[in-house]
């Protein structure tokens, strides 16, 4: 075993968590997934949900202080 760093992954963008929990709930809804694996699914898929909540806030904030902006 080696002791290089591993590299960290970026944040999807809002475009790929999407695909990514459409993925899951679609796999999740065909039953794709054994009992194994089910749970780290789910656990993905709140992880996507979180994701996909910030950045909309975080743009309803953006967009908020553009149109505060505008009106000043």
């Amino acid at each position: 075993m080696t002791d290089q760093p591993v590299e960290e992954q970026s944040a999807p963008t809002y475009g790929e968590a999407l695909s990514e929990l459409n993925r899951i709930v679609a796999a999740i809804e065909e039953d794709r997934f054994d009992l194994d694996e089910l749970g780290g699914q789910v656990a993905r898929a709140a992880e996507l949900i979180r994701m996909c909540r910030d950045k909309i806030t975080a743009t309803e904030v953006q967009i908020q202080t553009i149109i505060e902006d505008l009106d000043e």
